[in-house]
């Protein structure tokens, strides 16, 4: 018989593999690469890595970017700015709890918190943080 395994979204990543079975991952950030500016994580996964996060104010890395795919967010509560880095010029596009956003691949982006916020993500792959 298969046992059903209860978690909080808070304390693990999800690794959904494109066919297969699913897993609960511990929250760890291990397997970083330095580099002269920014570092990148990687998390090993071939899929999409999802969770859940809370955020109080807007945090202090100059921002990040997916390597490998794009970045769904659902705000869950609260309310933030995505504030985004493109070709174009900068853009900031409000979000309120109830909608979602996607976070095109490779364009650096950072969240305002306008009011503390809870949020799903959905992504996969490599992310660089500016340091």
């Amino acid at each position: 018989m298969v046992q059903a395994k209860v978690v909080s979204l808070s304390e693990v990543h999800v690794h959904s593999r494109p066919r297969g079975s699913a897993e609960f991952l511990p929250k760890k950030f291990s397997n970083v690469t330095k580099l002269a500016d920014t570092m990148v994580w990687n998390p090993a996964v071939d899929g999409i890595l999802w969770g859940e996060s809370r955020q109080d104010d807007s945090g202090s890395h100059g921002g990040e970017r997916h390597l490998d795919a794009d970045e769904v967010l659902y705000l869950i509560s609260g309310a933030f700015r995505l504030s985004l880095e493109l070709d174009d010029g900068p853009a900031e596009v409000p979000v309120k709890a109830g909608q979602a956003v996607i976070v095109p691949q490779g364009v650096w982006h950072r969240l305002l918190v306008d009011e503390p916020c809870r949020y799903l993500f959905f992504g996969g792959g490599r992310t660089e943080i500016r340091l």
